[in-house]
């Protein structure tokens, strides 16, 4: 009898002891997504402020929203009407994170969260009784309004820890700061400007060491939709400006209530402001001209990159022969650059017709398609001959004579069209800036758009500006003689290596059969040519005999296996990748020289290999040498428009922490060591 009353007693006094440390409601009944209250204290602590927590338990892929979560739902509702001892309540919102709901942009929160409710007490001598009728939306495929009924009873008097302490208070640790001294940030400026059209909400930041990959969010009363900002940081990432720009019919008020969110990493900070809108032309107000050096910097350091630097180098040495006469030099290079820069703006006239069309746009996507490969094929099949003296063109007979003679004198045509071609091949490239100067370019205007195209053409035709405005500087070069034949032999060595790399970009789309009949017909246009007078027919119908190959079926491509130990992007679950491992996504293709230098020089060396081994990497790859929407998309989340493109995920990081286009090992192994 003394034995099972000993039971009777450990039972009584383990279910109380469990109860009063585990303060806490049942969860609401619901299948997509349960809520409930939680405690971190079993009293009051006879203290008159007390928190508690309001913890949201979702299913896979529901997501539940922000304070402004835009067009595609609402934000929780909490009505405490018949709560007892409660003088104020003050619900704290975690940083969220901007996604895509049924194709509308939302901002909320998914999986698992706590807001955490700050309760000012009207008596701290007495019980607190919290009752909560809650209302809120949660979406996946589609959207389930959510309803609960909570009540919690907090007594008064001494407390002890529940186990609900450690969660809450690290839900608190990284809500955003509001205090700026101990936040991330060491300056920040709000403002709001308005024109005839438009009103702009502006913050600009600096950061205390750098900014990684930021994000900010807006919220006001108005409940406008969620846009992405226009977000420029500066060169050593330290400062940062975002514009939410809306349609200026939206908001009458002159003085409006706005909160900023600034969330970097797993840093976030808060700002709450009054501000008074102030009459300026929005379009001085978004650093366009920083944007357009952005511009220009790329274009520049474009011509460095090896898709290019062998048609500058060409055009150098062909200038060689004409040291003493500094006007034809003239000429040639601003007719160069003229070509250069026309074809810059024919790209971003291409780009902004097929968005208004609806088509997603990225830089290089040309590269994509095997018809556009077939032309460069050709043109650098001939370029390459003509360079070894094996192939020349004659101008056409029926031409007038006077503009033969003046085209053969000063190759202004052929001027014009190397600027074209140079500008074709810089497309498979990325550089730094470059990459900064597209995203902005591909999110604005139509004529931000153009204005940043132009702009990178004048950086790219800058050297040969250079070398129009100063002919003597050639001279620096040595007198020409036979070693010139040597350089033009060895760009023609350059240029027929890219033609064998176009040549591999096409086994993407064609089987090997398809480059030895390419070859069979390159070799019997040379064999033909040099026994025939004939040679614009002969090359006329190769062309059109070349151009059929893809009508025929025996040359379409063999699917082949490969053993790769990277996971492909398109075919995987990122989201539940994401919860418990490092994810390394590399986005490239066989067209972009730039993914191609990353491969080589970092991603395949052995370092990097034991790096990955030993943080336990999962390393995906999406490949976008042809078209593919779901890395289209992917790139579009990530405001990104050409390639390559690198991110690291993990749980800790669930937007990614993006890498710089050129990647070097001591970039990836940093950002591995701070995780």
């Amino acid at each position: 009898m003394l034995q099972q009353f000993r039971y009777l007693f450990f039972i009584f006094v383990f279910f109380f002891f469990t109860n009063s440390m585990a303060l806490e409601t049942d969860w609401s009944v619901g299948s997509e997504s349960q809520v409930r209250l939680i405690s971190p204290i079993t009293h009051n602590d006879n203290q008159s402020e007390i928190y508690i927590g309001l913890e949201y338990q979702l299913q896979k892929g529901w997501k539940t929203y922000w304070l402004s979560p835009g067009d595609g739902g609402f934000p929780q509702e909490i009505v405490s009407n018949n709560s007892q001892n409660i003088k104020a309540l003050e619900i704290k919102w975690p940083t969220p994170e901007q996604f895509e709901i049924l194709g509308i942009q939302s901002i909320g929160y998914k999986d698992q969260v706590i807001f955490p409710i700050k309760i000012s007490l009207e008596d701290i001598t007495a019980s607190t009784h919290v009752v909560f009728d809650i209302n809120y939306l949660t979406c996946k495929d589609i959207c389930i309004p959510g309803k609960a009924h909570l009540e919690l009873n907090i007594p008064s008097g001494e407390a002890e820890l529940t186990k609900h302490f450690f969660i809450l208070e690290k839900t608190l640790s990284l809500l955003p700061q509001e205090s700026l001294s101990v936040s991330f940030l060491e300056k920040v400026n709000t403002n709001i400007y308005a024109d005839e059209e438009f009103i702009s909400f502006q913050l600009k930041a600096k950061a205390k060491k750098s900014f990684d990959n930021p994000s900010v969010y807006l919220h006001t009363e108005f409940g406008l939709p969620v846009i992405n900002p226009n977000t420029v940081l500066t060169a050593n990432s330290k400062k940062l400006t975002s514009d939410f720009i809306f349609d200026k019919n939206i908001i009458k008020e002159n003085k409006i209530d706005v909160q900023f969110v600034v969330a970097d990493q797993n840093r976030s900070f808060v700002i709450n402001q009054t501000l008074t809108v102030q009459n300026k032309d929005i379009s001085t107000n978004n650093n366009y001209l920083f944007i357009l050096l952005i511009a220009f910097l790329g274009g520049v350091i474009l011509n460095a990159m090896p898709c290019v630097l062998p048609v500058l180098s060409i055009k150098l040495l062909s200038m060689l022969q004409h040291l003493e006469d500094p006007l034809s030099i003239r000429r040639s290079f601003v007719v160069t650059s003229i070509g250069i820069i026309f074809s810059f703006i024919l790209l971003a006239v291409s780009f902004i017709s097929l968005r208004h069309l609806g088509i997603s746009i990225g830089w290089g996507m040309q590269f994509q398609q095997p018809i556009f490969l077939m032309i460069i094929g050709l043109i650098l099949a001939f370029f390459s001959l003509n360079l070894f003296g094996l192939f020349e063109i004659p101008i056409p007979r029926f031409m007038n004579a006077k503009v033969v003679s003046g085209l053969q004198e000063n190759y202004y045509t052929r001027d014009f069209f190397s600027g074209f071609f140079a500008t074709i091949m810089a497309t498979p490239c990325s550089a730094p800036f470059v990459g900064t100067a597209l995203t902005i370019a591909f999110t604005q205007s139509s004529i931000m758009m153009l204005s940043i195209f132009i702009f990178m053409g004048i950086g790219m035709a800058s050297p040969y500006f250079f070398v129009s405005f100063f002919p003597g500087s050639l001279r620096f070069f040595p007198k020409p003689g036979s070693w010139m034949i040597y350089l033009k032999y060895l760009m023609g060595l350059l240029l027929f290596g890219t033609l064998l790399w176009i040549g591999n970009i096409l086994l993407n789309h064609f089987n090997y059969y398809f480059i030895y009949a390419s070859i069979f017909l390159l070799l019997l246009i040379l064999f033909f040519s040099y026994f025939i007078r004939h040679k614009k027919l002969i090359l006329l119908i190769a062309t059109v005999i070349f151009f059929t190959f893809p009508n025929f079926s025996f040359f379409n491509p063999v699917s082949m296996k490969t053993n790769s130990d990277w996971l492909d992007l398109t075919t995987i679950n990122l989201e539940e990748l994401k919860e418990e491992n490092i994810l390394f996504i590399d986005v490239t293709a066989d067209w972009c020289a730039t993914c191609q230098f990353n491969k080589i020089n970092v991603l395949n060396s052995q370092s990097i290999k034991k790096v990955f081994e030993q943080y336990n990497v999962i390393k995906i790859r999406g490949d976008w040498t042809k078209p593919n929407t779901i890395i289209e998309k992917f790139l579009q989340r990530h405001k990104k428009f050409g390639i390559p493109f690198n991110i690291i995920y993990n749980k800790e990081n669930p937007k990614g922490i993006v890498l710089s286009e050129l990647l070097s090992e001591n970039e990836i192994v940093e950002v591995l060591n701070k995780l």
